[in-house]
């Protein structure tokens, strides 16, 4: 049985330029919020897909491949955005979508913290704890206790997506994604794609280490400071602003 489609959406339809929001592993499309809202009043019509074993979306495939895959629909009859984001594993699913897109305009990717490369030692620690965040979810204030920084809307958000997701989650994500690296994606960025990585501060998150993004000539890092993994609700105003700037200047040309 194929999963449905689910999504959340900000905007109007009538809205001049379209985004697509990939939301990271046990997450949910509603961890954009604050994100999309902001894209919405700069006039973007935004889409934050729920990716297969998330948002009640059972699925036995979570190959990197295979999520991807699944979001060939949001571009069906010739739809185009004008960037991509894309949150931890999400921002792997983005680089995963560029043979989706058109070869003749281009396309902006903001990547938030991607999940670069792992050893087994950490994957082992990431499959216990994320396990365990998912099968005994905590409370909102034990969340807020933790996260001062996050609005409440963050934290429900983030409760909420632990909710939806399939148990077996990260287990499968990790046994079915060997090895777990992801930097080969970065090695084929045609010349119609513009990403910039935004990397969390290294004394915050060891998720994507700054050392570790690919050198290439259509990839901008940049680093941080005072951010964990969880950008979008520490730092939203940066992440809206980077999308913004981008797609301004790829609009205005060389």
């Amino acid at each position: 049985m194929t999963p449905i489609p689910s999504a959340a959406q900000w905007g109007t339809p009538a809205a001049s330029k379209r985004a697509l929001l990939i939301h990271g592993n046990t997450s949910s499309a509603y961890t954009w919020e604050t994100i999309a809202q902001g894209l919405a009043k700069a006039g973007y019509l935004v889409t934050a897909p729920n990716m297969l074993g998330h948002g009640y979306r059972r699925s036995g495939d979570l190959r990197l491949s295979a999520l991807a895959e699944d979001l060939r629909s949001y571009f069906a009859g010739g739809i185009i955005y004008d960037v991509i984001v894309g949150h931890s594993l999400g921002a792997d699913v983005a680089l995963a979508l560029i043979p989706f897109l058109p070869t003749d305009k281009m396309t902006a990717m903001v990547l938030v913290d991607p999940v670069l490369e792992f050893d087994q030692g950490f994957l082992a620690r990431v499959e216990k704890g994320s396990t365990e965040g998912i099968l005994n979810v905590r409370s909102l204030e034990s969340y807020m206790s933790d996260h001062p920084t996050w609005t409440r809307q963050d934290v429900v958000s983030r409760v909420m997506g632990l909710h939806m997701v399939q148990g077996d989650l990260v287990t499968q994500v990790l046994a079915q994604n060997v090895p777990f690296s992801f930097k080969h994606l970065f090695s084929a960025i045609p010349p119609h794609v513009d990403v910039t990585v935004l990397v969390a501060d290294p004394e915050l998150s060891i998720i994507c280490p700054p050392d570790q993004v690919p050198v290439r000539p259509q990839v901008r890092s940049v680093l941080v400071k005072g951010s964990g993994h969880w950008m979008q609700h520490e730092k939203p105003d940066l992440v809206i602003n980077t999308v913004l700037d981008t797609v301004e200047k790829l609009a205005a040309g060389p």
